[in-house]
Protein backbone atom coordinates (compact mmCIF):
# COMPACT_ATOMS: atom_id res chain seq x y z
CA UNK A 1 0.00 0.00 0.00
CA UNK A 2 2.79 2.59 0.82
CA UNK A 3 4.11 1.82 -2.49
CA UNK A 4 1.09 2.36 -4.58
CA UNK A 5 0.73 6.12 -2.10
CA UNK A 6 4.31 7.12 -2.86
CA UNK A 7 3.22 6.36 -7.09
CA UNK A 8 0.11 9.03 -6.17
CA UNK A 9 2.62 10.97 -4.47
CA UNK A 10 5.16 11.34 -7.19
CA UNK A 11 2.15 11.47 -9.77
CA UNK A 12 0.85 14.96 -8.27
CA UNK A 13 4.43 16.45 -7.09
CA UNK A 14 3.69 16.12 -3.07
CA UNK A 15 6.68 16.42 -1.89
CA UNK A 16 9.97 18.32 -2.41
CA UNK A 17 13.28 16.75 -1.90
CA UNK A 18 14.21 17.63 1.41
CA UNK A 19 12.50 20.10 4.21
CA UNK A 20 10.06 19.36 6.43
CA UNK A 21 6.10 18.02 6.51
CA UNK A 22 3.73 18.96 8.91
CA UNK A 23 1.98 15.81 9.45
CA UNK A 24 -2.12 16.78 10.58
CA UNK A 25 -2.92 13.86 13.07
CA UNK A 26 -6.76 13.75 15.15
CA UNK A 27 -5.50 10.23 16.61
CA UNK A 28 -8.44 8.55 14.56
CA UNK A 29 -7.07 5.78 12.26
CA UNK A 30 -7.23 7.57 8.78
CA UNK A 31 -4.49 9.72 10.91
CA UNK A 32 -2.48 7.66 12.29
CA UNK A 33 -2.24 5.70 8.99
CA UNK A 34 -1.11 8.94 7.37
CA UNK A 35 1.46 9.55 9.90
CA UNK A 36 3.20 5.99 9.80
CA UNK A 37 3.04 6.22 6.23
CA UNK A 38 4.83 9.62 6.39
CA UNK A 39 7.28 8.35 8.99
CA UNK A 40 7.86 5.68 6.42
CA UNK A 41 8.40 7.96 3.19
CA UNK A 42 10.45 10.21 5.90
CA UNK A 43 13.26 7.81 6.31
CA UNK A 44 13.26 6.82 2.93
CA UNK A 45 13.43 10.54 1.20
CA UNK A 46 15.21 12.07 4.31
CA UNK A 47 12.39 13.95 5.18
CA UNK A 48 11.62 15.32 8.52
CA UNK A 49 8.06 15.12 10.03
CA UNK A 50 6.62 17.57 12.57
CA UNK A 51 2.92 16.52 13.82
CA UNK A 52 0.29 19.33 14.81
CA UNK A 53 -2.84 18.36 16.55
CA UNK A 54 -6.06 20.40 16.57
CA UNK A 55 -8.28 20.12 20.15
CA UNK A 56 -11.92 21.66 18.70
CA UNK A 57 -13.24 21.29 22.42
CA UNK A 58 -16.54 19.64 21.36
CA UNK A 59 -16.21 16.49 22.73
CA UNK A 60 -15.59 17.20 26.47
CA UNK A 61 -12.33 14.86 27.85
CA UNK A 62 -12.70 12.58 24.77
CA UNK A 63 -11.00 15.49 22.82
CA UNK A 64 -8.82 15.81 25.07
CA UNK A 65 -8.04 12.26 25.21
CA UNK A 66 -7.08 12.75 21.84
CA UNK A 67 -4.89 15.45 22.24
CA UNK A 68 -2.78 13.59 25.02
CA UNK A 69 -2.95 10.26 22.73
CA UNK A 70 -1.14 11.90 20.26
CA UNK A 71 1.09 13.51 22.33
CA UNK A 72 2.27 10.28 23.73
CA UNK A 73 2.80 8.71 20.04
CA UNK A 74 4.81 11.89 18.96
CA UNK A 75 7.15 11.59 22.45
CA UNK A 76 7.48 8.09 21.32
CA UNK A 77 8.70 8.43 17.94
CA UNK A 78 10.38 11.58 18.76
CA UNK A 79 8.24 13.82 16.43
CA UNK A 80 8.09 17.92 17.11
CA UNK A 81 4.37 17.99 18.46
CA UNK A 82 2.69 21.27 17.71
CA UNK A 83 -1.11 21.40 19.61
CA UNK A 84 -3.95 24.02 19.32
CA UNK A 85 -7.54 24.42 20.85
CA UNK A 86 -10.42 26.90 20.17
CA UNK A 87 -13.58 27.14 20.92
CA UNK A 88 -15.67 26.00 17.88
CA UNK A 89 -19.07 26.29 19.15
CA UNK A 90 -18.49 30.08 20.11
CA UNK A 91 -16.77 31.11 16.49
CA UNK A 92 -19.76 29.13 15.30
CA UNK A 93 -22.38 31.55 16.66
CA UNK A 94 -20.38 34.93 16.18
CA UNK A 95 -19.40 34.41 12.50
CA UNK A 96 -22.97 32.51 11.27
CA UNK A 97 -21.22 29.21 10.78
CA UNK A 98 -22.18 25.40 11.21
CA UNK A 99 -19.96 23.22 13.74
CA UNK A 100 -18.45 21.79 10.52
CA UNK A 101 -17.58 24.63 8.97
CA UNK A 102 -16.65 26.59 11.87
CA UNK A 103 -14.35 23.40 12.52
CA UNK A 104 -12.85 23.06 9.39
CA UNK A 105 -11.97 27.15 9.33
CA UNK A 106 -10.32 27.21 12.60
CA UNK A 107 -8.08 23.73 11.95
CA UNK A 108 -6.78 24.64 8.68
CA UNK A 109 -5.94 28.20 10.30
CA UNK A 110 -3.64 26.61 13.06
CA UNK A 111 -2.10 23.89 10.66
CA UNK A 112 -1.17 27.38 8.30
CA UNK A 113 0.18 29.33 10.65
CA UNK A 114 1.86 26.27 12.43
CA UNK A 115 4.12 25.46 9.18
CA UNK A 116 4.65 29.12 8.48
CA UNK A 117 5.91 29.53 12.21
CA UNK A 118 8.25 26.17 11.81
CA UNK A 119 9.10 26.11 8.29
CA UNK A 120 7.43 23.71 7.13
CA UNK A 121 7.06 23.12 3.22
CA UNK A 122 3.94 21.41 3.02
CA UNK A 123 0.44 20.61 5.18
CA UNK A 124 -0.01 16.84 4.74
CA UNK A 125 -3.81 15.78 5.71
CA UNK A 126 -5.12 12.32 6.18
CA UNK A 127 -8.28 12.43 3.16
CA UNK A 128 -8.94 9.00 1.89
CA UNK A 129 -11.43 8.04 -0.88
CA UNK A 130 -14.21 7.74 1.10
CA UNK A 131 -14.20 11.41 2.25
CA UNK A 132 -13.43 12.27 -1.24
CA UNK A 133 -16.85 10.36 -2.11
CA UNK A 134 -18.42 12.15 1.02
CA UNK A 135 -17.62 15.57 -0.17
CA UNK A 136 -18.73 15.02 -3.91
CA UNK A 137 -22.24 14.19 -2.42
CA UNK A 138 -22.15 17.22 -0.21
CA UNK A 139 -21.42 19.47 -3.08
CA UNK A 140 -24.17 17.75 -4.81
CA UNK A 141 -26.83 18.12 -2.76
CA UNK A 142 -25.90 21.59 -1.96
CA UNK A 143 -26.29 22.30 -5.92
CA UNK A 144 -22.51 22.58 -7.46
CA UNK A 145 -20.95 22.37 -10.82
CA UNK A 146 -17.96 20.93 -12.04
CA UNK A 147 -15.74 21.98 -9.82
CA UNK A 148 -17.22 20.93 -7.01
CA UNK A 149 -17.46 17.15 -8.46
CA UNK A 150 -14.34 17.29 -8.79
CA UNK A 151 -14.30 16.17 -5.26
CA UNK A 152 -11.00 16.55 -2.76
CA UNK A 153 -7.58 18.36 -4.52
CA UNK A 154 -4.85 15.79 -4.21
CA UNK A 155 -2.69 18.94 -3.75
CA UNK A 156 -3.70 22.86 -2.75
CA UNK A 157 -0.93 25.27 -2.54
CA UNK A 158 1.15 23.74 0.68
CA UNK A 159 -1.13 21.32 1.53
CA UNK A 160 -1.02 17.35 0.56
CA UNK A 161 -3.47 14.45 0.65
CA UNK A 162 -1.23 11.12 0.00
CA UNK A 163 -3.96 9.18 1.42
CA UNK A 164 -6.82 10.16 -1.24
CA UNK A 165 -6.18 7.17 -3.63
CA UNK A 166 -6.74 4.31 -0.63
CA UNK A 167 -10.09 3.46 1.32
CA UNK A 168 -11.05 3.13 4.45
CA UNK A 169 -11.04 -0.52 4.42
CA UNK A 170 -7.53 -0.35 2.95
CA UNK A 171 -6.68 1.94 6.13
CA UNK A 172 -8.44 -0.62 8.81
CA UNK A 173 -6.39 -3.53 7.01
CA UNK A 174 -2.78 -1.38 7.44
CA UNK A 175 -3.46 -0.51 11.18
CA UNK A 176 -4.36 -4.12 11.64
CA UNK A 177 -1.41 -5.53 10.09
CA UNK A 178 1.02 -3.30 11.69
CA UNK A 179 -0.79 -3.38 15.19
CA UNK A 180 -1.11 0.80 15.21
CA UNK A 181 -3.30 2.06 18.21
CA UNK A 182 -5.66 4.53 17.05
CA UNK A 183 -8.76 6.88 18.93
CA UNK A 184 -12.40 6.45 18.00
CA UNK A 185 -14.39 9.98 17.44
CA UNK A 186 -17.86 8.96 19.60
CA UNK A 187 -19.46 11.48 17.29
CA UNK A 188 -19.11 9.62 13.63
CA UNK A 189 -21.70 6.96 14.36
CA UNK A 190 -24.22 10.15 15.29
CA UNK A 191 -26.47 11.54 12.57
CA UNK A 192 -25.48 15.36 14.07
CA UNK A 193 -23.61 16.07 11.13
CA UNK A 194 -24.82 16.54 7.78
CA UNK A 195 -21.55 14.61 6.62
CA UNK A 196 -22.53 11.41 9.31
CA UNK A 197 -25.74 11.35 8.04
CA UNK A 198 -24.25 10.53 4.32
CA UNK A 199 -21.56 8.39 5.68
CA UNK A 200 -24.45 6.39 7.50
CA UNK A 201 -27.14 5.95 5.91
CA UNK A 202 -26.73 7.34 1.95
CA UNK A 203 -23.40 5.74 1.38
CA UNK A 204 -24.30 2.43 1.97
CA UNK A 205 -27.37 2.23 -0.16
CA UNK A 206 -25.48 3.74 -3.04
CA UNK A 207 -22.59 0.53 -2.12
CA UNK A 208 -25.38 -1.71 -2.51
CA UNK A 209 -25.52 -0.74 -5.87
CA UNK A 210 -22.09 -0.50 -6.56
CA UNK A 211 -19.73 -1.96 -3.96
CA UNK A 212 -17.00 0.08 -5.95
CA UNK A 213 -18.44 3.10 -5.08
CA UNK A 214 -15.54 5.15 -3.87
CA UNK A 215 -13.25 3.57 -6.50
CA UNK A 216 -15.73 4.95 -9.32
CA UNK A 217 -16.37 8.40 -7.31
CA UNK A 218 -12.62 8.44 -7.26
CA UNK A 219 -12.00 8.25 -11.40
CA UNK A 220 -15.00 10.61 -11.58
CA UNK A 221 -13.53 13.27 -9.29
CA UNK A 222 -10.01 13.17 -11.76
CA UNK A 223 -12.28 13.47 -15.01
CA UNK A 224 -14.59 16.37 -13.88
CA UNK A 225 -11.00 17.90 -12.29
CA UNK A 226 -9.12 17.45 -15.69
CA UNK A 227 -12.72 19.18 -17.27
CA UNK A 228 -12.24 22.18 -14.92
CA UNK A 229 -8.75 22.72 -15.02
CA UNK A 230 -9.43 23.17 -19.30
CA UNK A 231 -12.20 25.27 -18.77
CA UNK A 232 -11.02 26.94 -16.05
CA UNK A 233 -7.86 27.78 -18.70
CA UNK A 234 -9.98 29.46 -21.28
CA UNK A 235 -11.69 31.81 -18.83
CA UNK A 236 -8.52 32.86 -17.15
CA UNK A 237 -7.52 33.76 -21.55
CA UNK A 238 -10.83 35.37 -21.84
CA UNK A 239 -10.18 37.64 -18.48
CA UNK A 240 -6.58 38.35 -19.60
CA UNK A 241 -7.27 39.30 -22.90
CA UNK A 242 -10.71 40.83 -22.52
CA UNK A 243 -10.71 42.20 -19.10
CA UNK A 244 -9.38 45.42 -17.11
CA UNK A 245 -9.52 45.12 -13.39
CA UNK A 246 -13.02 43.75 -12.44
CA UNK A 247 -14.88 44.65 -15.61
CA UNK A 248 -15.95 43.04 -18.90
CA UNK A 249 -17.32 43.79 -22.18
CA UNK A 250 -20.83 43.36 -21.44
CA UNK A 251 -21.60 41.65 -25.30
CA UNK A 252 -18.78 39.65 -25.25
CA UNK A 253 -19.16 37.98 -21.81
CA UNK A 254 -22.84 37.51 -22.92
CA UNK A 255 -21.45 35.30 -26.07
CA UNK A 256 -19.29 33.09 -24.53
CA UNK A 257 -20.72 29.25 -23.51
CA UNK A 258 -22.09 29.25 -20.21
CA UNK A 259 -19.36 27.22 -18.65
CA UNK A 260 -16.80 30.01 -19.59
CA UNK A 261 -18.88 32.68 -18.97
CA UNK A 262 -20.20 31.83 -15.28
CA UNK A 263 -16.23 30.77 -14.46
CA UNK A 264 -15.23 34.48 -15.68
CA UNK A 265 -17.96 36.26 -13.62
CA UNK A 266 -17.06 34.38 -10.61
CA UNK A 267 -13.30 35.11 -11.19
CA UNK A 268 -14.33 38.67 -11.79
CA UNK A 269 -16.06 38.83 -8.70
CA UNK A 270 -13.86 37.17 -6.40
CA UNK A 271 -16.54 35.64 -4.27
CA UNK A 272 -18.87 33.07 -3.81
CA UNK A 273 -22.13 33.15 -6.73
CA UNK A 274 -24.97 30.56 -6.81
CA UNK A 275 -26.06 29.97 -10.50
CA UNK A 276 -28.86 32.43 -9.76
CA UNK A 277 -26.07 34.95 -9.36
CA UNK A 278 -24.41 33.76 -12.57
CA UNK A 279 -27.59 33.59 -14.77
CA UNK A 280 -28.92 37.46 -13.20
CA UNK A 281 -25.20 38.97 -14.32
CA UNK A 282 -25.84 37.22 -17.87
CA UNK A 283 -29.37 39.24 -17.81
CA UNK A 284 -27.42 42.22 -17.17
CA UNK A 285 -25.17 42.19 -19.85
CA UNK A 286 -28.13 41.70 -22.48
CA UNK A 287 -30.06 44.58 -20.80
CA UNK A 288 -31.24 47.73 -23.09
CA UNK A 289 -30.70 49.72 -19.64
CA UNK A 290 -27.23 50.75 -20.15
CA UNK A 291 -27.12 51.79 -15.93
CA UNK A 292 -28.94 48.77 -14.63
CA UNK A 293 -27.42 46.97 -11.90
CA UNK A 294 -28.16 44.05 -9.22
CA UNK A 295 -26.78 43.09 -6.15
CA UNK A 296 -24.61 40.11 -5.58
CA UNK A 297 -23.10 38.95 -2.50
CA UNK A 298 -21.33 41.69 -0.79
CA UNK A 299 -21.15 43.67 -4.23
CA UNK A 300 -22.94 45.08 -6.74
CA UNK A 301 -22.83 44.42 -10.63
CA UNK A 302 -23.76 47.41 -12.50
CA UNK A 303 -23.79 48.55 -16.51
CA UNK A 304 -21.89 51.28 -17.61
CA UNK A 305 -22.95 51.71 -21.09
CA UNK A 306 -21.25 48.52 -23.21
CA UNK A 307 -19.43 47.48 -19.88
CA UNK A 308 -20.38 45.32 -16.94
CA UNK A 309 -18.41 46.27 -13.61
CA UNK A 310 -18.20 44.72 -10.17
CA UNK A 311 -17.90 46.70 -7.27
CA UNK A 312 -17.59 45.65 -4.09
CA UNK A 313 -18.76 49.25 -2.44
CA UNK A 314 -22.43 49.32 -2.51
CA UNK A 315 -24.73 51.64 -4.35
CA UNK A 316 -26.01 54.12 -2.15
CA UNK A 317 -27.30 56.72 -4.81
CA UNK A 318 -25.24 59.58 -6.33
CA UNK A 319 -22.53 61.15 -4.46
CA UNK A 320 -22.67 64.55 -4.69
CA UNK A 321 -19.54 67.12 -3.74
CA UNK A 322 -20.06 70.65 -2.08
CA UNK A 323 -20.82 73.73 -4.08
CA UNK A 324 -17.74 76.43 -4.17
CA UNK A 325 -18.72 80.23 -4.71
CA UNK A 326 -15.53 81.34 -6.43
CA UNK A 327 -14.14 84.92 -6.21
CA UNK A 328 -11.72 86.94 -7.98
CA UNK A 329 -8.22 86.14 -7.17
CA UNK A 330 -8.85 82.89 -5.02
CA UNK A 331 -8.24 79.70 -4.84
CA UNK A 332 -10.96 77.03 -3.81
CA UNK A 333 -11.05 72.76 -3.77
CA UNK A 334 -13.39 70.39 -4.64
CA UNK A 335 -12.96 67.74 -1.85
CA UNK A 336 -13.30 64.33 -3.13
CA UNK A 337 -12.67 65.70 -6.75
CA UNK A 338 -9.07 65.96 -6.57
CA UNK A 339 -9.87 69.41 -8.65
CA UNK A 340 -8.72 73.45 -7.73
CA UNK A 341 -10.27 76.09 -8.69
CA UNK A 342 -9.03 79.08 -9.74
CA UNK A 343 -10.99 82.61 -10.66
CA UNK A 344 -8.79 85.33 -12.37
CA UNK A 345 -10.10 88.35 -13.78
CA UNK A 346 -8.44 89.27 -17.23
CA UNK A 347 -8.62 90.86 -20.56
CA UNK A 348 -10.46 88.52 -23.46
CA UNK A 349 -8.03 88.35 -26.49
CA UNK A 350 -9.47 86.17 -29.12
CA UNK A 351 -6.40 84.56 -30.65
CA UNK A 352 -5.39 83.54 -27.25
CA UNK A 353 -8.34 82.14 -25.35
CA UNK A 354 -10.70 80.66 -28.10
CA UNK A 355 -8.40 77.22 -28.54
CA UNK A 356 -7.54 76.60 -25.35
CA UNK A 357 -11.48 77.14 -24.42
CA UNK A 358 -13.22 75.39 -26.80
CA UNK A 359 -11.52 72.37 -27.02
CA UNK A 360 -10.69 71.23 -23.58
CA UNK A 361 -13.34 73.01 -21.15
CA UNK A 362 -11.38 72.87 -18.63
CA UNK A 363 -10.38 76.70 -18.28
CA UNK A 364 -13.87 79.04 -19.19
CA UNK A 365 -13.69 82.88 -19.73
CA UNK A 366 -17.29 84.65 -19.08
CA UNK A 367 -17.99 87.95 -19.76
CA UNK A 368 -18.20 89.89 -16.56
CA UNK A 369 -21.04 92.38 -16.91
CA UNK A 370 -23.20 89.41 -18.31
CA UNK A 371 -22.79 87.17 -15.09
CA UNK A 372 -26.20 87.11 -13.22
CA UNK A 373 -25.45 87.23 -9.36
CA UNK A 374 -23.18 85.40 -7.96
CA UNK A 375 -20.60 82.17 -10.14
CA UNK A 376 -21.61 78.83 -8.24
CA UNK A 377 -19.92 75.64 -8.94
CA UNK A 378 -21.45 72.74 -7.82
CA UNK A 379 -23.20 69.08 -8.96
CA UNK A 380 -25.67 68.83 -11.61
CA UNK A 381 -29.60 69.50 -10.63
CA UNK A 382 -32.90 68.26 -11.27
CA UNK A 383 -33.93 70.40 -14.19
CA UNK A 384 -30.57 72.15 -15.44
CA UNK A 385 -29.95 72.38 -19.13
CA UNK A 386 -27.63 74.55 -21.15
CA UNK A 387 -27.92 76.07 -24.44
CA UNK A 388 -24.17 74.91 -25.86
CA UNK A 389 -22.35 77.78 -27.81
CA UNK A 390 -22.80 76.92 -31.02
CA UNK A 391 -25.31 74.65 -31.13
CA UNK A 392 -29.71 75.33 -31.59
CA UNK A 393 -31.69 74.73 -28.77
CA UNK A 394 -31.66 73.94 -25.35
CA UNK A 395 -31.17 70.70 -23.86
CA UNK A 396 -31.15 68.69 -20.72
CA UNK A 397 -28.08 68.36 -19.05
CA UNK A 398 -29.09 64.69 -18.30
CA UNK A 399 -29.77 64.04 -21.93
CA UNK A 400 -26.41 65.58 -22.46
CA UNK A 401 -25.12 63.24 -20.25
CA UNK A 402 -26.43 60.23 -21.79
CA UNK A 403 -25.51 61.38 -25.04
CA UNK A 404 -22.24 61.34 -24.45
CA UNK A 405 -22.35 57.96 -22.29
CA UNK A 406 -20.99 59.50 -19.08
CA UNK A 407 -21.47 56.46 -16.33
CA UNK A 408 -24.82 57.00 -13.67
CA UNK A 409 -21.99 56.95 -11.19
CA UNK A 410 -19.59 59.65 -12.52
CA UNK A 411 -22.75 61.87 -13.25
CA UNK A 412 -22.79 64.05 -9.97
CA UNK A 413 -19.02 64.49 -9.36
CA UNK A 414 -19.05 66.74 -12.69
CA UNK A 415 -18.63 70.15 -12.09
CA UNK A 416 -21.47 72.67 -13.48
CA UNK A 417 -20.41 76.03 -13.72
CA UNK A 418 -23.67 78.57 -12.88
CA UNK A 419 -24.45 81.87 -12.15
CA UNK A 420 -28.03 83.48 -10.81
CA UNK A 421 -29.45 82.76 -14.10
CA UNK A 422 -28.73 78.80 -14.86
CA UNK A 423 -26.05 76.86 -16.59
CA UNK A 424 -22.76 78.75 -17.83
CA UNK A 425 -20.59 75.62 -18.62
CA UNK A 426 -19.81 72.09 -17.89
CA UNK A 427 -16.22 70.79 -17.17
CA UNK A 428 -14.78 69.03 -19.76
CA UNK A 429 -18.04 69.06 -21.67
CA UNK A 430 -18.93 72.27 -22.71
CA UNK A 431 -19.97 76.28 -22.50
CA UNK A 432 -23.28 77.76 -23.07
CA UNK A 433 -23.85 80.37 -25.36
CA UNK A 434 -24.84 83.21 -22.62
CA UNK A 435 -21.77 85.62 -20.91
CA UNK A 436 -20.02 85.22 -24.19
CA UNK A 437 -17.05 87.54 -24.62
CA UNK A 438 -16.11 89.71 -27.37
CA UNK A 439 -12.01 91.09 -27.90
CA UNK A 440 -11.50 93.38 -25.14
CA UNK A 441 -14.23 92.45 -22.91
CA UNK A 442 -13.32 92.26 -19.13
CA UNK A 443 -14.07 88.44 -18.40
CA UNK A 444 -14.03 86.22 -15.14
CA UNK A 445 -11.69 83.35 -15.54
CA UNK A 446 -13.06 79.94 -13.80
CA UNK A 447 -9.79 77.47 -13.98
CA UNK A 448 -9.94 74.26 -13.31
CA UNK A 449 -6.93 72.04 -12.49
CA UNK A 450 -5.99 68.35 -10.93
CA UNK A 451 -3.80 68.17 -7.70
Amino acid sequence: MINKILEYIDEYDMLLSTGTVLVCVSGGADSMCLLEVMRHISYERGLTIAVAHYNHMLRGDESDRDETFVLNICEEHNFMFFSGRGDVSTYAKKHGKGIEEAARDMRYSYFIDTAIKIGAERIATAHTMNDNTETMLLNLVRGTGTNGMSGIPPKRDMIIRPLLCITRTEVMEFLTDRKIDYVEDSTNNLDIYTRNKLRNNVIPLLEEINPKLNEAAFSAAGMFRADEEFVADIADLFINDCCAGATADAADLAVLPFSVSSRVIRRLCNTTLSYRNVKDVLALCLSDNPSASISLPGMVAYRQYDRIIFDDEPIKGEVEFAPVYPSIGNIFVLLGLGLKITCKSSIYNDNISTQKVHTSFTSFEFKSVDICGKITVRARREGDSIKLLGQSGTKKIKKLFIDKKIPVRQRALIPIICDDEGVLGIYKIGVANRAVPKNGDTVTQIIFEEM
